[in-house]
């Protein structure tokens, strides 16, 4: 999840409207790891038919028709591969999950249904054949996607900050690290209620933070770095508030380091061209084009078992965002 600077950002509760006719990139897989940990059976584990998981391709047809029908046209970014300097990262929560998993196979083992319902989604995988699922998907519903070179937030924030996207949909603070103008906190879960609260979409918009704090993006940078990040753990006893009270004394880490007496991370230039310089495809977005109903019947009905009811839904959505079409039942909306 990154750096979090949630105490630094101010985050204004979202008008959809606002992005009504624009299209915003999405991070898919933090959003596909919020569906597989929330979309649960009994035993904690995602949703599934016949042994496969559909919790993914539940959430990922509800919020993606429900954006279009609200005039937002997602562009869904999928992760590349990991910088060598996310390993440890990783490797990190590979153990944690690795744990979760023993003490989920014990519940079970024990028939202790609730302890397993509340450790399953610390388990949860979102698998390279959900992957290619998803990826289907989005194929069907005619929506666009494409896999980024590195980090999925990442290339959402250099195509905002190119002009290309409006905005990135996004849980990792990282978004506002990599540059992107505008962030959108909780946009796929906007109306949901969670742990009793309805969950509203937020709005975060990186100007705003700096001006606020009277700070570069350079100097946030550095005090994300100071406070940990993917890419480099931190510095001990350096938070969010005190970070911000040093980056604005002295200037930079280095000034920090100095007063401060701790080592600068080795990979220092290369962390902070992480940040300013992330790596993207060249070529543009591609223009997305309209759903097919059958495609999406053979799919999902005929393959993951999906209700009527789930796909009308999701049909009638399309249909009012004219994005719908029909091979052997043209609408109106065809021609």
């Amino acid at each position: 999840m990154g750096c979090n600077l949630r105490d630094l950002a101010t985050a204004h509760p979202l008008d959809l409207g606002e992005f009504s006719g624009q299209r915003v990139a999405v991070d898919v897989f933090l959003n596909a790891y919020q569906f597989i940990t929330s979309l649960t059976g009994a035993d904690g584990k995602p949703l599934s038919y016949k042994g496969q998981p559909v919790a993914h391709l539940m959430g990922f047809l509800d919020r993606a028709t429900w954006m279009l029908e609200n005039g937002i046209e997602p562009v869904f970014i999928f992760d590349g591969r990991p910088h060598e300097l996310k390993m440890e990262t990783l490797a990190g929560r590979r153990i944690r999950k690795d744990n979760a998993n023993a003490k989920w196979e014990a519940a079970i083992e024990a028939e202790d249904m609730a302890l397993a319902k509340k450790l399953g989604p610390q388990t949860a995988e979102y698998t390279r054949e959900m992957v290619a699922q998803t990826k289907r998907l989005f194929d069907c519903l005619g929506l666009v996607w494409i896999e980024a070179p590195m980090e999925a937030e990442g290339a959402g924030a250099v195509r905002c900050a190119n002009g290309e996207v409006a905005a990135v949909a996004s849980q990792d603070w990282d978004t506002l690290l990599y540059g992107s103008p505008v962030m959108i906190r909780n946009l796929t879960s906007h109306g949901r209620r969670k742990f009793g609260r309805m969950v509203v979409a937020e709005k975060i918009v990186l100007a705003e933070l700096l001006e606020n704090h009277n700070i570069t993006r350079e100097q946030l940078v550095d005090l994300a770095i100071m406070i940990g990040t993917d890419f480099h753990p931190g510095i001990r006893g350096i938070g969010p508030k005190t970070g911000l009270k040093l980056i604005r004394e002295h200037g930079t880490m280095e000034a920090v380091a100095e007063v401060k007496d701790f080592e600068m991370p080795e990979d220092i230039e290369t962390i902070r061209g992480l940040f300013h310089n992330h790596p993207i495809h060249p070529e543009p977005l591609p223009e997305s084009t309209k759903a097919g109903e059958e495609r999406l019947r053979e799919f999902l009905q005929g393959e993951f078992g999906f209700s009527e009811r789930r796909l009308e839904r999701a049909l009638k959505r399309l249909a009012n965002a004219n994005h719908l079409k029909s091979d052997s039942q043209p609408t109106l909306f065809d021609f």
